[in-house]
């Protein structure tokens, strides 16, 4: 790997910065010398600088430092296919392997990515939340300062979260977004929780609390209008709600989007989409032989 320096310096060439452009009021001729030599380091402020003069963000200085993606990217895309496979087996390998790295290297984040991963295993085996679980959630509802971590952790473990503390905490998430809603993966993430929040509650046959939080994801119409994915899943719930309390409101858009997500290879989604619909069915239509006022029918694609 290239020491910082080295690797400044391949950008700098690469974008056609001269020193001066680049190290002016920073380094003197001698210091920027020896840090693209990798024979000096800076302080973090100037690093900073640099990058800004570069028009370069971190996680791509990143990259061009390792050559390769960050970890934590693999690693989660990993524990989502994984988990939407329902791979029972590569859930429990995952979760040794979380153990070990714990283990070998002492951050807590380890853990944290095993108890979450455990749960995902624990829900695909209709068993509760793990003892371990209080860890993370402790962790959660007592950190001030949020970041896309804490928020990834959240999003991940909504399930065997209450809605009570779901709401307790959510504000926190939003405080984040607030400070870093330019950045694409924060928006994205926050999204992403959004929409497990929403089905949360309609899993729950909470349809209050699901549209209180489809509302908040509204907010976001105009940011995510050039997202496929994220649009598409904001039909599909706002026709899902509309079908569970509405009577007089058509499911063919539901229809509609089934098949959408099938044409475009989106098979996991597909499936979950329709395992929720069909839940809401059984569930809506025992309220039906109850008393009028709420309707739902999809036809399975």
């Amino acid at each position: 790997m290239d020491s910082v320096g080295q690797t400044i310096r391949k950008i700098r060439l690469s974008k056609k910065i001269s020193s001066e452009a680049l190290y002016g009021g920073l380094l003197s001729r001698q210091a920027r010398s020896k840090f693209e030599k990798g024979e000096s380091d800076t302080t973090v402020s100037k690093f900073f600088m640099l990058l800004d003069r570069l028009n370069l963000s971190l996680d791509e200085f990143y990259v061009a430092l390792t050559q390769k993606e960050s970890m934590e990217f693999h690693l989660f895309s990993n524990i989502a296919l994984t988990f939407y496979k329902k791979d029972i087996d590569g859930l429990k390998l995952l979760i040794k392997k979380l153990n070990n790295e714990h283990e070998r290297t002492n951050n807590i984040k380890y853990q944290h990515y095993e108890i979450m991963v455990q749960n995902m295993l624990n829900i695909l085996e209709g068993k509760p939340q793990s003892i371990e679980f209080a860890k993370l959630s402790d962790y959660l509802a007592n950190c001030d300062s949020w970041g896309y971590y804490e928020i990834m952790l959240f999003s991940n473990s909504i399930d065997y979260f209450t809605k009570e503390l779901i709401n307790i905490v959510f504000k926190r998430v939003k405080n984040t977004i607030v400070k870093f809603q330019l950045l694409r993966r924060y928006r994205n993430e926050y999204s992403m929780l959004l929409l497990n929040i929403i089905n949360k509650g309609l899993l729950d046959f909470d349809f209050a609390f699901a549209l209180k939080y489809f509302e908040e994801y509204e907010l976001l119409a105009e940011p995510l209008q050039n997202d496929m994915y994220y649009q598409t899943m904001r039909k599909f719930f706002y026709e899902v709600i509309c079908a569970c309390t509405n009577k007089d409101h058509s499911t063919h858009e539901l229809e509609k989007i089934i098949e959408y997500l099938g044409y475009f290879n989106m098979k996991n989604k597909q499936k979950q989409c329709i395992e929720l619909l069909e839940r809401l069915h059984f569930h809506v239509e025992k309220i039906n032989n109850e008393k009028s006022g709420i309707f739902f029918e999809v036809t399975k694609s």
